[in-house]
């Protein structure tokens, strides 16, 4: 019987045009083999979000982090504050401090979806966190560490034979803390992104000293790292706020004859933002900073579409 249901429902699922991800996904997990018409009801009738995420005990991570995925801002769907003040508490939590990578990329994501205003703090600090260290790790001074190393006199450690390092054998060793620099980078790429959704003019000011477009004398971790440059541009193209053309004219100016890639995405960006179809040029684009920025209507999506397609063209 088990085998027929998984059989039926596979092949249902792949008649479906949308949600055949989750459906194979739930005839093929563990679940399914205990509780299958559970398992199948879900994905057919998924669990609302909210109570996923405030269940005590808490959920497993793969189920909190669906639910991130399908969470829909509560004071904009009929909510409470209450509601909102306890998600928006939980997807920050989930973003800056929850030990597995997926469920902060999970959080930072619901969140850039949100409306709210205290969004933007959230994910500036998810930005700041996302290398996955405890605070205690974040600001240990760099050197070896003396509790490592063999003392001099006496005491039982002294008559222990040193290693080539002097590290005292008898001492635990620490593997690497953190995350792995992949993972620390696409979680900081999310965290530009969704900032650049807010439209805020601190987050247009945070993804500015990003691409390095504030000046030298403010520096955050990670802006030495392209690709997170490059999210940093594709946020700032999204920001609809006149400190974001700012920022975009300066790092066409820098960038124009050195980095193609961010050369071409900020004057895109620039183009979006203003509406003015104008050249490469920095110089023509510092004239319309100098002369006021104003930012035009937001584009519909098939004016999205020819932008794009004329801009790849090029």
């Amino acid at each position: 019987m088990y085998r027929a249901l998984t059989i039926a429902v596979a092949a249902s699922a792949a008649l479906l045009p949308t949600g055949c991800a989750n459906m194979w996904d739930a005839v093929t997990s563990r679940k399914f083999r205990d509780a299958p018409f559970k398992t199948v009801g879900k994905v057919i009738s998924p669990e609302d979000p909210v109570v996923v995420l405030r269940a005590d005990p808490p959920r497993s991570g793969d189920e909190r982090a669906k639910a991130m995925h399908r969470l829909k801002e509560p004071a904009v769907n009929k909510g409470t504050q209450e509601d909102q003040d306890q998600i928006l508490e939980i997807l920050t939590r989930s973003a800056t401090t929850d030990p597995s990578p997926v469920l902060r990329f999970a959080a930072i994501e619901a969140l850039g979806r949100f409306e709210d205003a205290r969004v933007t703090a959230a994910l500036m600090t998810a930005y700041q966190t996302a290398d996955g260290l405890s605070e205690a790790e974040r600001t240990r001074p760099s050197g070896p560490d003396p509790l490592t190393v063999i003392p001099v006199g006496g005491g039982a450690s002294a008559n222990r034979a040193p290693t080539r390092t002097g590290v005292d054998p008898g001492m635990p060793l620490k593997g690497p803390a953190g995350y792995a620099p992949d993972t620390v980078s696409a979680l900081r790429c999310r965290c530009l992104e969704s900032l650049g959704g807010t439209h805020k003019p601190e987050a247009a000011r945070f993804l500015a000293t990003v691409t390095g477009a504030a000046g030298p004398d403010t520096v955050v971790p990670g802006s030495d790292d392209p690709e997170i440059r490059q999210a940093a541009v594709r946020g700032l193209s999204n920001c609809r706020q006149p400190d974001a053309v700012v920022a975009l004219a300066q790092v066409l100016k820098q960038e124009a004859g050195k980095d193609v890639i961010l050369a071409r995405q900020s004057h895109a960006g620039l183009v979006k933002l203003t509406g003015k179809q104008l050249p490469p040029d920095p110089e023509k684009w510092d004239g319309v900073v100098q002369a006021g920025v104003v930012i035009a209507p937001e584009p519909t999506r098939i004016e999205s579409a020819i932008q794009n397609a004329v801009f790849w063209k090029k």
